[in-house]
Parts: structure tokens; C-alpha cells; sequence
């Protein structure tokens, strides 16, 4: 597989599209400064999401506009009938237990940074939902992870973005852009990263297997970036 193309198109995909923000390593001196972590995955998607790469349209104006969304309407029906036996053997599969399980087992793995619970799961990714879960903490940072997953074009993706935000009076000061009005604004996180799995011509057959693999990839990316600090 060529990984240069499976990041570009990655890139692309609807699932989670690039970071329109930079992305942000922990510091040596972050990571020492650190107390404990808590950490939370937003998967508000409960089923695998069956998509096509949309089409271009060749043409400017709405009517290009509208005989491209035709074509991928018509491509959207045929691809979820052609995936209907990879959903019907994903009935008893549930990928946020997976993906739960996989980060935790992962960020055990991580020397230097104490998660003072084990992760769990949120189906609302809503910025209100995470003030909530940030204000109730009292640990020195809070770490969201946003988790998509999709088939595209009979192909597998999961991304999942990790920002990391401080609370402790001591990682405060490394507050990329401070805005104290907001704590979760993007110039407060002191970590930012996504980190992508693709698997291409996934089959009924392999999908179970394939979805695990990429959770245990995502989840290894995640915590071996956090255990080696710029």
C-alpha cells in the first residue's frame, strides 16, 4: 500500500477532513509537569458509515452541482447494498467497546504520563458536552479523542484526533494562544494530533478483524506519540 496516497486521501475523506489547525507535541517539560490525565473518546457514530468518493462535478453552477449529487446518490445506494453482508456480520460488533479497550490497554503502555482512570466512551461530541466532562475534572489536563470510521469506495478509514487541554496552574503557562474566556478554544490545547488507519477491499469475511486492527493501531499511534515528548 502506498502510504503517501492512503494519507492524501485520508485527507480528503468525510469522515473527519483535515486538521484545520496545526498539530501540537508535548514538550519535554509539558510532559514532566504533568500530574494526572483523565481522557475521554467521542464516538457518536454507532454503525459503520457506508461511503463513495463524491464526484466532480466537471462543471461550475448549480447545475453541475446537482448532476453530481445525482450520481452520488446513486453510487451511496449501490455502495450499502454491495456492503450489506459486511453490516449484517458487524449485527454483534461494537466498535466503541473495542476502540475503549484498545486505548486503554495503549495509554497503560505510557511511562510518563498517569491516567488517573481508565478511558471511557461518549456518544455527544458537542463542545458543551466536553465543557461539562472539563469543568468536573480536577485532574492537570483532560484529553478528548474525536473517533470516526467509515468504508469509502469498499475501503477502510478510522481517524481520531487528540487534543489535550490544561487545567493545572503549572501547564497554564504553555498555552499556545491563550483565551481565558474559553478553555477548550484550540490556542489552549498544549497537544494536538490525528493519526489515521486504512485498509483497502475489506470484505465481510475480514471486517471484524480489520475494524480491531485499526482501533489497536490508532490506540498504539496515540500512545507511543505521547511517550516520546519533542
Amino acid at each position: 500500500m502506498n502510504l503517501k496516497k492512503l494519507s492524501l486521501f485520508l485527507c480528503s475523506a468525510a469522515l473527519a477532513g483535515c486538521a484545520t489547525t496545526p498539530p501540537i507535541s508535548l514538550t519535554t517539560q509539558e510532559q514532566h509537569d504533568l500530574g494526572s490525565v483523565t481522557g475521554t473518546l467521542f464516538i457518536p457514530q454507532s454503525s459503520l458509515l457506508i461511503t463513495v468518493t463524491p464526484t466532480n462535478a466537471g462543471a461550475t453552477g448549480l447545475l453541475g452541482a446537482l448532476v453530481a449529487a445525482g450520481i452520488d446518490a446513486a453510487r451511496r445506494s449501490s455502495a450499502e447494498k454491495d456492503a450489506a453482508p459486511i453490516i449484517e456480520q458487524l449485527r454483534d460488533y461494537d466498535f466503541r467497546t473495542v476502540m475503549k479497550q484498545a486505548s486503554n490497554d495503549a495509554l497503560g503502555t505510557v511511562a510518563d504520563i498517569r491516567f488517573r482512570a481508565p478511558f471511557d466512551v461518549d456518544t455527544v461530541a458537542s463542545s458543551t458536552q466536553k465543557r461539562i466532562i472539563y469543568d468536573k475534572s480536577s485532574a492537570s489536563a483532560i484529553l478528548f479523542v474525536d473517533v470516526g470510521y467509515q468504508m469509502q469506495s469498499g475501503n477502510l478509514y478510522i481517524s481520531a484526533t487528540a487534543v489535550m487541554y490544561p487545567k493545572s496552574n503549572e501547564l497554564l503557562q504553555f498555552r499556545k494562544k491563550p483565551n481565558e474566556s474559553d478553555p477548550l478554544d484550540a490556542g489552549n490545547a498544549i497537544y494536538r494530533k490525528t493519526f489515521y488507519f486504512g485498509k483497502q477491499n475489506v470484505s465481510a469475511t475480514d471486517i471484524k478483524s480489520d475494524l480491531t486492527e485499526g482501533a489497536n493501531s490508532i490506540a498504539t499511534q496515540l500512545a507511543a506519540d505521547l511517550n516520546h515528548p519533542l
